[in-house]
């Protein structure tokens, strides 16, 4: 499968975007007081992190 350079140029800013979004939740998180919410803000951010190292292996392997 090839993927032309523009469309990984496009998902690797995609990628770095959705890094500074997790860092800002967990800053977010931790300031929290309630750990319900705050589990949950942590999970969301993890996932997204989940997505951001699925990107940038399509962008260095693919």
């Amino acid at each position: 499968m090839y993927i032309d350079p523009m469309t990984k140029m496009n998902i690797s800013l995609l990628a770095i975007g959705l890094m500074f979004v997790c860092n800002l939740l967990m800053i977010f998180a931790r300031k929290m007081t309630n750990t319900l919410f705050r589990f949950l803000v942590k999970t969301c951010a993890f996932l997204l992190l989940l997505a951001v190292f699925v990107m940038i292996l399509i962008v260095i392997f693919v």
